[in-house]
């Protein structure tokens, strides 16, 4: 059993979204043209032991902006490619870890299928990719033996660089970042939490953190200089793109823990719409995602993971 931080915002969007797909095309593959105007929202939903629920249709979802709500124009289940970034602490602090953290992700890259892809960032004083995002497992096996720890931890600077580039690179599938770390943030970094979030918000990609470290604390030397609510701010970020932070210092394995993300990402729902507010000013859109299940049993409670809002575009 892991211990397992639940985000209870049913809320979601992207604002530069540039893509959107006919549901009509002659491939299995989404075929995407862009649309700044576009809104994608990227929606997991878990039932009361945290599986990803996995057999709803566009009819069990209804989208609102800023409490209107919008007529759905896009819909994806299962249909989209993965585009992952696997960020990975590589500061001394999770040296203990690292072993752990290579045989996880070696065991989960054997869920993939085919087209999905994976990139490696790496982080200590600074953020650096190691590998582009690619569906070759051995060269992502030679990179992660290859990491070896030293420095501090340049957390948001990672989780920016990370979010950009799946923005970039992986336009036509379901983008998440990974993040392995212990979480405790450096001030060498020079992103904070509020424009970490807002690069992940609008690359549409959520922040998905496997917390390693020990139970009995921090250094202390991270105290010595950082108060103790800089220990959430990757908390703060995970529940503002609608990503989730699992602990596995309460039992499970790194392993188990990526499985679970990956999984829920397989059994992701991508929705889209063209915003009733055409206006490009530049404003935060609240967004919020609503769930029928139907005539589902009562007890049978879900949870709605997605960020809680977008940034409109600027300019014409």
């Amino acid at each position: 059993m892991f211990l397992l931080w639940m985000q209870p915002l049913k809320l979601n969007a992207q604002a530069t979204a540039p893509t959107v797909r006919s549901k009509t095309s002659s491939s299995s593959v989404p075929i995407f043209k862009a649309n700044v105007d576009l809104v994608l929202v990227e929606v997991g939903v878990h039932d009361e032991r945290g599986r990803a629920v996995g057999d709803l249709e566009k009819d069990n979802f209804s989208v609102f902006e800023d409490g209107k709500q919008q007529e759905m124009s896009f819909f994806s289940h299962e249909e989209l490619p993965l585009a992952v970034a696997l960020v990975v602490d590589n500061s001394s602090s999770i040296a203990a870890a690292l072993q752990e953290l290579r045989v996880g992700a070696l065991n989960t890259l054997s869920i993939l299928k085919p087209e999905d892809k994976v990139a490696i960032f790496s982080f200590a004083a600074r953020p650096e990719m190691v590998e582009g995002l690619t569906s070759n497992h051995e060269a992502l096996s030679v990179d992660l033996w290859a990491l070896s720890p030293y420095g501090g931890t340049a957390l948001n600077d990672a989780i920016y660089d990370a979010a950009q580039y799946l923005g970039g690179s992986a336009v036509g599938s379901r983008r998440a970042v990974i993040l392995v770390s212990d979480n405790e943030p450096s001030d060498e970094q020079t992103r904070g939490v509020e424009e970490t979030v807002r690069a992940a918000q609008q690359a549409g990609t959520p922040v998905y953190s496997i917390k390693v470290g020990f139970l009995d604390g921090h250094s202390r030397a991270f105290f010595q200089t950082h108060s103790e609510a800089r220990l959430h701010d990757v908390e703060r970020i995970c529940k503002q793109t609608g990503g989730v932070l699992i602990d596995t210092r309460e039992g499970t394995s790194v392993t188990e823990a990526m499985e679970t993300i990956i999984n829920w990402l397989k059994q992701g729902y991508t929705l889209g719409y063209y915003p009733s507010n055409r206006k490009h000013d530049g404003t935060f859109r609240a967004i919020e995602v609503h769930v029928d299940r139907g005539r589902q049993p009562r007890k049978s409670k879900t949870t709605i993971y997605a960020k809680p809002g977008y940034y409109a575009p600027t300019g014409p």
